[in-house]
């Protein structure tokens, strides 16, 4: 098993494709108003004024919903926990936030001994090992419906409609698909396990994008549909990347969950 701070040696890299498709309406708000003022809370668009996904917005939901199942197990010796990111005082390992030392200083952490969250997404000290572009709109000469929904402002003492406070927000329509692109550095199976388990809970709907998703937005298909490989070696000597799809990108993803498994039941 390598270390997490492997990034001084290139030993392979993978670019994992995917398409996203919004099941029910999706708000990814750019945190201002719409054009003229039409709408009080607009979807975030491109510079062709068409709706995409941040590359950070499905990071943080594969991410959170990584780290909620890493701490609901019983694997904390088995490298499978998840630290607490905003805790740096508690003497426990699992609440601790991984790259906190007590002196201070990163010299001082041990990178080694980062949770499995922070190896495959990064810490305040260890770069992430994978990369998730911004999503953008697959067909982009037809665009992409945006509705416009009427929201209101509840109290929650009294339980009732706060007065004066009614809003509207932007909506892209469901059946919006956007391209999703996923790079990794020095893959290791049973990290690209964990991937692969948030991006499935994603597409069963445990998992959702953007805001409003307590009112039912927010809910996408996750599909995986391309992976590229490549070694040092091979880019070095001018090789083109083996490409997996369908059935054999099925069952790399079925190898990723198995090192998963092993990984959770003891395996190395």
């Amino acid at each position: 098993m390598s270390t997490p701070a492997n990034f001084d040696a290139l030993r392979e890299r993978l670019k994992l494709e995917a398409v996203l498709i919004a099941r029910t309406g999706l708000h990814v708000g750019s945190g201002g108003s719409g054009d003229l003022d039409e709408t009080d809370m607009a979807v975030l668009r491109d510079a062709e004024g068409l709706p995409f996904i941040p590359g950070s917005s499905l990071k943080g939901v594969m991410r959170s919903t990584v780290e909620a199942l890493l701490r609901a197990s019983d694997t904390v010796s088995r490298g499978l926990w998840a630290c607490n990111p905003l805790e740096t005082k508690a003497k426990d390992r699992n609440a601790n936030a991984c790259g906190w030392h007590p002196q201070g200083g990163r010299s001082k952490v041990d990178t080694g001994g980062h949770c499995a969250a922070c190896r495959l997404f990064g810490s305040h000290v260890l770069a992430s090992h994978v990369r998730f572009s911004d999503c953008m709109l697959l067909d982009r000469e037809a665009g992409a419906v945006i509705t416009v929904r009427d929201g209101v402002a509840i109290d929650r003492d009294l339980r009732i409609a706060r007065g004066g406070q009614k809003y509207d927000f932007e909506v892209v329509a469901p059946g919006a698909s956007f391209d999703v692109e996923v790079f990794v550095d020095n893959p290791e199976d049973w990290l690209l396990g964990l991937l692969s388990v948030a991006a499935d809970q994603l597409d069963a709907g445990f998992a959702a994008i953007g805001g409003f998703t307590s009112r039912g937005l927010g809910r996408v298909g996750f599909q995986w549909r391309r992976l590229e490989r490549v070694t040092a070696c091979e880019l070095l000597e001018g090789k083109a990347a083996s490409v997996l799809e369908k059935n054999a990108l099925a069952a790399e993803l079925g190898r990723w969950r198995m090192a998963l498994s092993e990984r959770a039941h003891g395996g190395e």
